[in-house]
Protein backbone atom coordinates (compact mmCIF):
# COMPACT_ATOMS: atom_id res chain seq x y z
CA UNK A 1 0.00 0.00 0.00
CA UNK A 2 2.75 2.48 0.82
CA UNK A 3 4.64 1.60 -2.52
CA UNK A 4 1.18 2.27 -4.31
CA UNK A 5 1.00 5.31 -2.30
CA UNK A 6 4.45 6.70 -2.99
CA UNK A 7 4.11 5.82 -6.23
CA UNK A 8 0.41 7.85 -7.08
CA UNK A 9 2.45 10.84 -5.38
CA UNK A 10 5.16 10.83 -7.70
CA UNK A 11 2.76 10.67 -10.58
CA UNK A 12 0.85 13.42 -9.43
CA UNK A 13 4.28 15.65 -8.99
CA UNK A 14 5.67 15.08 -12.26
CA UNK A 15 1.93 15.46 -13.83
CA UNK A 16 1.60 18.62 -12.10
CA UNK A 17 4.89 20.20 -12.62
CA UNK A 18 6.32 18.29 -15.79
CA UNK A 19 9.38 18.49 -14.33
CA UNK A 20 11.31 16.30 -11.79
CA UNK A 21 15.33 16.00 -11.58
CA UNK A 22 17.13 14.34 -8.60
CA UNK A 23 20.42 14.42 -7.70
CA UNK A 24 20.45 18.32 -7.23
CA UNK A 25 20.80 20.10 -3.36
CA UNK A 26 19.07 22.48 -1.56
CA UNK A 27 20.24 25.91 -1.06
CA UNK A 28 21.72 26.15 2.31
CA UNK A 29 19.88 28.88 3.16
CA UNK A 30 16.72 28.07 2.29
CA UNK A 31 14.07 27.66 5.66
CA UNK A 32 11.19 25.10 5.20
CA UNK A 33 8.39 27.42 3.19
CA UNK A 34 5.77 26.61 5.97
CA UNK A 35 6.63 25.32 9.74
CA UNK A 36 4.77 22.48 10.74
CA UNK A 37 4.55 22.09 14.29
CA UNK A 38 4.45 18.56 15.81
CA UNK A 39 2.13 17.87 18.98
CA UNK A 40 3.09 15.26 21.01
CA UNK A 41 0.34 14.23 23.15
CA UNK A 42 -1.11 12.28 20.14
CA UNK A 43 0.42 9.53 17.35
CA UNK A 44 1.16 11.59 13.87
CA UNK A 45 -0.29 14.74 15.07
CA UNK A 46 0.80 18.17 13.32
CA UNK A 47 -0.49 21.79 12.97
CA UNK A 48 0.11 24.17 10.18
CA UNK A 49 -1.87 27.00 10.15
CA UNK A 50 -5.28 26.48 10.96
CA UNK A 51 -4.91 22.98 10.07
CA UNK A 52 -4.43 19.90 12.63
CA UNK A 53 -2.36 17.12 10.37
CA UNK A 54 -3.24 13.71 11.83
CA UNK A 55 -3.44 9.62 12.02
CA UNK A 56 -6.89 8.58 12.67
CA UNK A 57 -8.19 10.00 15.94
CA UNK A 58 -9.90 8.44 18.68
CA UNK A 59 -13.02 9.76 20.49
CA UNK A 60 -10.87 12.37 23.34
CA UNK A 61 -8.51 13.26 20.06
CA UNK A 62 -12.07 14.36 17.96
CA UNK A 63 -13.24 16.37 21.51
CA UNK A 64 -9.72 17.76 21.84
CA UNK A 65 -10.03 18.98 18.53
CA UNK A 66 -13.56 20.33 19.10
CA UNK A 67 -12.50 21.83 22.12
CA UNK A 68 -9.43 23.92 19.81
CA UNK A 69 -12.36 25.34 16.99
CA UNK A 70 -12.09 22.76 14.74
CA UNK A 71 -15.09 22.73 12.65
CA UNK A 72 -14.30 20.39 9.11
CA UNK A 73 -13.02 16.99 9.43
CA UNK A 74 -11.52 16.21 6.18
CA UNK A 75 -11.23 11.95 6.02
CA UNK A 76 -8.88 10.24 3.60
CA UNK A 77 -9.47 6.54 4.89
CA UNK A 78 -11.21 4.55 2.48
CA UNK A 79 -14.77 3.00 2.95
CA UNK A 80 -13.12 -0.33 3.54
CA UNK A 81 -11.10 1.20 6.23
CA UNK A 82 -13.50 3.13 7.86
CA UNK A 83 -16.64 0.35 7.98
CA UNK A 84 -13.82 -2.09 9.31
CA UNK A 85 -12.91 0.92 12.08
CA UNK A 86 -16.51 1.48 13.16
CA UNK A 87 -17.26 -2.38 13.57
CA UNK A 88 -13.95 -2.53 16.09
CA UNK A 89 -13.99 1.28 17.40
CA UNK A 90 -16.54 3.83 17.03
CA UNK A 91 -18.54 5.04 13.95
CA UNK A 92 -16.42 8.43 13.31
CA UNK A 93 -19.42 9.64 11.04
CA UNK A 94 -22.41 9.16 13.94
CA UNK A 95 -19.98 10.60 16.41
CA UNK A 96 -19.05 13.99 14.45
CA UNK A 97 -22.80 14.60 13.70
CA UNK A 98 -23.20 14.54 17.61
CA UNK A 99 -20.27 17.06 17.94
CA UNK A 100 -21.72 18.94 15.27
CA UNK A 101 -19.07 18.90 13.22
CA UNK A 102 -18.47 18.98 9.10
CA UNK A 103 -17.18 15.70 7.38
CA UNK A 104 -16.06 15.73 4.21
CA UNK A 105 -14.88 11.91 3.41
CA UNK A 106 -12.44 11.62 0.26
CA UNK A 107 -12.01 7.74 0.02
CA UNK A 108 -8.92 6.98 -0.93
CA UNK A 109 -7.84 3.32 -1.51
CA UNK A 110 -5.08 2.83 -3.58
CA UNK A 111 -2.84 4.29 -6.84
CA UNK A 112 -6.28 4.85 -8.76
CA UNK A 113 -7.48 7.30 -5.77
CA UNK A 114 -4.56 9.60 -6.45
CA UNK A 115 -6.29 11.50 -9.05
CA UNK A 116 -6.54 15.35 -10.06
CA UNK A 117 -10.06 15.09 -9.20
CA UNK A 118 -9.83 13.79 -5.72
CA UNK A 119 -6.67 16.71 -5.62
CA UNK A 120 -9.73 19.59 -6.91
CA UNK A 121 -12.21 17.97 -4.02
CA UNK A 122 -9.28 18.05 -1.19
CA UNK A 123 -8.52 21.75 -2.52
CA UNK A 124 -12.86 22.69 -2.87
CA UNK A 125 -12.81 21.55 0.81
CA UNK A 126 -9.51 23.41 2.14
CA UNK A 127 -11.23 26.42 0.70
CA UNK A 128 -14.51 26.26 1.90
CA UNK A 129 -15.38 28.82 4.88
CA UNK A 130 -14.12 26.97 8.25
CA UNK A 131 -12.21 28.11 10.75
CA UNK A 132 -10.17 25.38 11.66
CA UNK A 133 -9.63 22.07 9.65
CA UNK A 134 -8.59 18.19 10.81
CA UNK A 135 -7.72 16.35 8.19
CA UNK A 136 -6.91 12.65 8.50
CA UNK A 137 -6.14 9.20 7.29
CA UNK A 138 -4.65 6.17 9.17
CA UNK A 139 -1.34 7.60 10.13
CA UNK A 140 -0.85 11.16 8.34
CA UNK A 141 1.03 9.47 5.28
CA UNK A 142 -1.87 10.06 2.16
CA UNK A 143 -2.49 13.48 4.64
CA UNK A 144 1.39 14.26 3.63
CA UNK A 145 0.61 13.08 0.25
CA UNK A 146 -2.31 15.55 -0.88
CA UNK A 147 -0.73 18.46 1.48
CA UNK A 148 2.53 18.28 -0.43
CA UNK A 149 0.26 18.26 -3.89
CA UNK A 150 -2.40 20.94 -2.84
CA UNK A 151 0.71 23.26 -1.84
CA UNK A 152 1.80 22.72 -5.15
CA UNK A 153 -1.03 22.79 -7.33
CA UNK A 154 -3.22 25.83 -5.78
CA UNK A 155 -0.69 27.62 -3.07
CA UNK A 156 1.97 28.51 -5.82
CA UNK A 157 4.80 26.39 -3.66
CA UNK A 158 7.68 24.55 -5.92
CA UNK A 159 8.57 21.16 -5.90
CA UNK A 160 11.00 21.77 -3.46
CA UNK A 161 9.13 24.01 -1.33
CA UNK A 162 6.39 20.93 -0.93
CA UNK A 163 8.58 18.19 -0.35
CA UNK A 164 10.33 20.36 2.16
CA UNK A 165 7.12 20.93 3.90
CA UNK A 166 5.80 16.68 3.49
CA UNK A 167 9.39 15.92 5.19
CA UNK A 168 8.03 17.82 8.58
CA UNK A 169 5.70 15.32 8.33
CA UNK A 170 5.51 11.58 7.18
CA UNK A 171 7.36 11.82 3.38
CA UNK A 172 9.73 10.11 2.57
CA UNK A 173 10.00 7.96 -1.01
CA UNK A 174 11.18 4.31 0.21
CA UNK A 175 14.21 4.62 -1.90
CA UNK A 176 14.92 7.13 1.13
CA UNK A 177 14.61 4.04 3.30
CA UNK A 178 16.73 1.57 1.46
CA UNK A 179 19.72 3.97 0.93
CA UNK A 180 19.14 4.73 4.50
CA UNK A 181 19.76 8.28 3.64
CA UNK A 182 17.33 11.21 2.28
CA UNK A 183 17.50 12.75 -1.42
CA UNK A 184 17.83 16.10 -2.40
CA UNK A 185 15.45 17.74 -4.85
CA UNK A 186 15.22 20.23 -7.61
CA UNK A 187 12.47 21.52 -9.50
CA UNK A 188 13.67 23.94 -11.89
Amino acid sequence: MKFLITSALITLLVVTNNCLIFGSTFNEKDEPVSKVEKLDWAPDLYQFENFYLSGQPDVETLKWFKEQGVDLVINLRSEREMEKFASSDFDENSFLKEMDLTLISIPIDGYDSFTPENLQKFADALNSNHNKVLIHCASCGRVSYFMMAYLKKYKDYSLEEAIKFGQQLKFKFPIEYLLGEELTWNDK
